[in-house]
């Protein structure tokens, strides 16, 4: 399940990130967080659902997606700015550690209570 959610919040993101953004006044610092956010987010999803591929494999995808995109903006008429690559960057490396370490408890969690149900019905 958490796949789907990443996958469709990739398309939703991809949408947002890559389509001509309207005249949006400046709030200052506070929205520039919401690239951190948004390649957390994605790399949170990515690192809790991946399948069979090494992490440094999702990383570097997800490295180029959150460079890519940023370089992507200058054909959709939006604006390349190299601190939003940075802050691209810092969420994905968060969210993706934040990701692998719920993935990895999630699977010791299935794993135990699995043990446990084949335990209770041998009995």
């Amino acid at each position: 399940m958490v796949a789907y959610l990443t996958g469709a919040y990739f398309i939703w993101m991809a949408y947002m990130l890559l389509t001509p953004r309207p005249e949006v006044p400046s709030v200052g610092f506070a929205i520039e967080f919401l690239h951190v956010i948004a390649f957390f987010v994605l790399a949170l999803g990515v690192g809790a659902a991946r399948r069979n591929w090494t992490p440094g494999r999702w990383r570097a995808l997800l490295l180029l997606w959150a460079v890519g995109s940023e370089c992507l903006q200058i054909l959709t008429g939006r604006y390349f700015e190299s601190i939003d690559i940075f802050q691209n960057v810092v969420g994905v490396f968060l969210g993706l550690e934040a990701g692998l370490f719920l993935g990895k408890r999630t699977l010791k969690t299935s794993v135990v209570e699995t043990a446990n149900e084949s335990e209770n019905r041998a009995a």
